[in-house]
Formats: structure tokens, C-alpha cells, sequence
């Protein structure tokens, strides 16, 4: 019986110390495990590395919590899992992430990850497609963010494989609010080669307004804005250098700015990149259903464009349809930076009541049509035109009513035969049907201060009345202002910073 217990007692005393040793050996590997996890996020650029091992073995090591930054970029995950077909392979096997968490600020209201240069472990040499992978499972969310803006999730889902030729291949999905992207990529090692595809992106811009705001300066201050922009892209980066293609469309667009008193509808557009990077593209389409600005409408709006650079716009068409006429501008470039342009505009078939509806305290009335052309200048301090002219359409019928006294008679003897004539035509007694009617818009001979000099011929609309009126008239002071186009006075041609 002595014997026996003895025996026993070794039994016990020989299996708690296995234990014992089976414990401080996964305790030890644990520990070990993660001095070489956290060796290895050092190594890739990581800092302020926190995690916990919470199973280790050769073949499964499971890492919770973890959380690092790469220069100031933070990324977080609740699990980390590393499977290893062969414990004795130089390589961390299939990994996969879940729950991760990485923050990305998108107007400069936090550091710059990639161009900061002092942080944490600042020289370590930051390679993450050096690490020992053989396939990369992740899923997670990407929080964008924006001062003062609630943070917007994207859910990623990013599925990478290394192939046998050392070229690692993968697909990522991502899916939020208003936005949906598909990719996919494949990266040589040996040649230091990424290309990758975006076949299909998709925005909603109401949803992202206030982020593209916060991105985009566009000129007239807050605008709201809407429609679904949808594209494609495609690139290589061999070493250094990136190149990068590919498309996008609007549709349904619309933009209203309240403070300009400006509203545009049914927007679409049409733009193919040929340098997403140096933001070049081939010519493009923009067209507009409507604009409305203060008392004035525009329609049809149909532009032919190009970007050649972030700051530079070759407008080679545009043409819109406005107060009952046709209005066609010459090519022209425009600098976003300097917020303004000069083109050359030609019309056809305004309508001269439209006109005149517009404009304010214009002591007359008319009827007809006319064609034109002048340069136009649009800046900060508003409209400018330049030398040229508005002439009636040949053969096209005619009428304008006045009603100025003094417009016609200053001046002239009450004893000259036209003075009862004209006298009735400035108080509006009579109507004239014109025949000849041609605005000049600063003649090159005109005296200082003249802005224009309108020349009408015709006749009374009263057939009582057989004598022909040709009156050749003076405007002086800015024309701009007598022919103010319904706009606000709010209205400006850009925002001043």
C-alpha cells in the first residue's frame, strides 16, 4: 500500500511538472510570438504597436487587438490570424484580417501619412509587399473623415494571393454609403511592377457633397450639388513612375448656389483621362438642360472641353440657347487660378423684347430679332464687352416704342419739319417699324466715355404719318450696366479667397 501511494504521489508530482512545462512553454511561445510580431511591424514602418497573442503554435497564431501606425496612418484590426501549412517554411502563410479599422482624412485637417517625415521608427524603410505572405485575406472598414463632417465608413473587402512566378494577384471590393468600387491588381516582385483595374466606381454626390467641398475648391462658394458619377480606371506604377487612365460620367446632375441666386439642372458630362496623375484628358462633353441666374434663363447648354492640367480648360465649343436666339462662343482657354475669361460671343435670333425685359428703367419697348458679335469678359468685377455689334436680321419685322421726352428733341429746333415727329416718337405717341436697326458696342473712333452707338431706321407704324425716322443715338457711361442681363447683384464670376 506504501509502495503504491509513493507511486502515485511521482505520477502526480511527474504530471504537474509536465503541465508546468507545458504551460511555461506555451507562455514562453506566446512570448515569443510576439516579440517577433512586433519585430516584424517594426521592420514594414510600424510604431506604437499594441496586440495580444491569444494562440501560438507552428502551425496557427491568432494576434487580438492589434493596433500600429506607418508614420502617422493608424490601423487597427479585432483579429489577425496566421495558418501555416509548413511550420518550417520561412513564410507567415495565409493571413487573414478581420474587423479592421483604418482612418483616412481627405481635406488636410490632419498629418499628411505620406509626406510627414518625422514620427515614430521614422527610418524604417517601409516595404509591405516584402513581407512573407503567401495569401492575404482582409475585411474592414475605411473611416473618412473631413473637418467638422460626421465620418463616413466603407466597407473593404481585399482578397491577394503570391503565384509560384513571385507576382502577387488580388481583387478588393468596397461598398458605403452612395459609393461602390471594384478593383483589381497584380504586382511583380521581381520587376517592381503594380497595374491594376477599376472596370466599375460609383458615387452618389449628394451623399459626398460636403467631402468634395472640402477637395474641390469650386469657384462661387457653397454650391449644393447632386447626380451619380460613375467610371472606370486603369495604371502602372513601374518604380517611381505612375500612369494612370480612364473615364467618368455624371448623370443627373444638378447645382444650386443661393447666395449667387444660380441654379443649374439635368447636368451630364462625359470625360476620358488620358493622366488621371497630371489630370489630362481627351476633348469631353458637358451639357446642361437649364441654368437660371436672377431674371435670366439659359438652355441646351452643350460644351466641348479638355483639361490639360489641374489649372487649364480648352473650351472648344459652346453653345447655349437664350432669350429666344442662339448664343455660340469662339474657342478659348480658361485658368482656374485666375478666375476669369475673354472669349468671342456670336448670336443669332435674340429676341430684343427679351432684352429689354431684363434690363431696368429702359424708357422703351421693341419686337424683333438680332444677330451679333463681341468679345465678352467675365471676372470678379462682373461683365465686360468689348468692341462689336448687334444688328437687326435683314427681312425680319421690327417695332420699338419709346418713352423719353427729351431722348430725341434735345437740342433740336422746335422749327425743324421732323421735331413733331420725333417729338412723338420720344413720348411714345408713335411706333416705329424699323428697318435698319445695328448697335455698335464701343466703336473704335468713339469719343471717351461712349460705350455704344445705336443707328435706327424706319417709319410710323401710323400711316397718317409719312415722314422716315433715322436716328442715330449715343450711349454713354457702362453699358454693362444699362444692359445688366437680369443678374443678381450678388452675382460675381467667381469667389474671391
Amino acid at each position: 500500500m506504501t509502495i503504491t501511494l509513493s507511486k502515485r504521489r511521482v505520477f502526480l508530482g511527474a504530471a504537474g511538472l509536465a503541465a508546468a512545462l507545458l504551460v511555461a512553454g506555451l507562455l514562453a511561445r506566446q512570448m515569443l510570438t510576439g516579440l517577433a510580431v512586433n519585430a516584424l511591424l517594426q521592420l514594414a514602418g510600424a510604431s506604437e504597436i499594441k496586440f495580444t497573442v491569444t494562440e501560438a503554435s507552428p502551425w496557427r497564431v491568432v494576434v487580438e487587438d492589434i493596433g500600429f501606425s506607418v508614420r502617422t496612418q493608424g490601423f487597427a484590426a479585432k483579429r489577425v490570424t496566421f495558418t501555416r501549412a509548413h511550420w518550417w517554411t520561412p513564410s507567415l502563410g495565409t493571413v487573414r484580417v478581420e474587423e479592421a479599422r483604418v482612418p483616412l482624412t481627405v481635406d488636410g485637417s490632419d498629418t499628411n501619412p505620406f509626406v510627414w517625415s518625422t514620427y515614430q521608427n521614422g527610418k524604417a524603410k517601409v516595404q509591405p509587399w516584402q513581407a512573407p505572405l503567401e495569401e492575404l485575406a482582409l475585411d474592414g472598414r475605411l473611416v473618412v473623415k473631413a473637418a467638422a463632417l460626421p465620418a463616413q465608413e466603407i466597407a473593404v473587402k481585399l482578397d491577394a494571393r503570391l503565384s509560384p512566378g513571385n507576382i502577387w494577384t488580388g481583387h478588393v471590393q468596397a461598398d458605403g454609403p452612395g459609393l461602390s468600387a471594384s478593383g483589381e491588381g497584380s504586382y511583380d516582385l521581381l520587376k517592381d511592377e503594380f497595374v491594376f483595374k477599376l472596370p466599375a466606381v460609383a458615387l452618389d454626390l449628394k451623399t459626398w457633397q460636403e467631402f468634395v467641398r472640402r477637395i474641390v475648391l469650386i469657384p462661387g462658394g457653397a454650391w449644393e450639388l447632386e447626380g451619380r458619377f460613375t467610371g472606370r480606371g486603369e495604371g502602372r506604377l513601374a518604380g517611381k513612375k505612375l500612369t494612370t487612365t480612364g473615364a467618368v460620367r455624371l448623370r443627373e446632375g444638378r447645382a444650386i448656389n443661393s447666395a449667387l441666386a444660380v441654379t443649374a439642372e439635368g447636368i451630364e458630362a462625359d470625360l476620358e483621362f488620358t493622366d488621371f496623375a497630371q489630370f489630362t484628358t481627351k476633348p469631353g462633353a458637358l451639357r446642361i438642360r437649364e441654368v437660371r441666374t436672377g431674371q435670366l434663363g439659359l438652355q441646351d447648354l452643350d460644351f466641348a472641353f479638355a483639361f490639360e492640367g489641374t489649372n487649364k480648360v480648352v473650351i472648344n465649343q459652346a453653345t447655349f440657347k437664350a432669350l429666344g436666339g442662339t448664343v455660340m462662343a469662339e474657342p478659348f482657354n480658361y485658368f482656374l487660378s485666375l478666375r476669369e475669361l475673354e472669349t468671342v460671343v456670336k448670336v443669332e435670333g435674340i429676341d430684343v423684347a427679351q432684352v429689354l425685359a431684363l434690363t431696368k428703367d429702359l424708357p422703351a419697348q421693341a419686337v424683333g430679332h438680332v444677330n451679333g458679335r463681341f468679345p465678352l469678359r467675365l471676372d470678379d468685377s462682373g461683365v465686360r464687352l468689348g468692341t462689336g455689334w448687334l444688328e437687326l436680321k435683314p427681312g425680319v419685322y421690327a417695332e420699338i416704342q419709346f418713352n423719353a421726352s427729351g431722348l430725341l428733341t434735345a437740342g433740336a429746333s422746335p422749327s425743324s419739319p421732323s421735331y413733331a415727329v420725333l417729338k412723338k416718337v420720344e413720348s411714345g405717341l408713335l411706333k416705329l417699324k424699323i428697318t435698319e436697326m445695328r448697335l455698335d458696342i464701343r466703336p473704335p473712333n468713339a469719343p471717351p466715355g461712349r460705350s455704344a452707338q445705336l443707328h435706327i431706321a424706319g417709319e410710323s407704324v401710323d400711316p397718317d404719318v409719312k415722314a422716315p425716322v433715322i436716328l442715330d443715338l449715343n450711349v454713354n457711361g457702362p453699358l454693362e450696366r444699362l444692359i445688366n442681363l437680369g443678374l443678381d447683384s450678388r452675382v460675381s464670376f467667381g469667389s474671391k479667397p
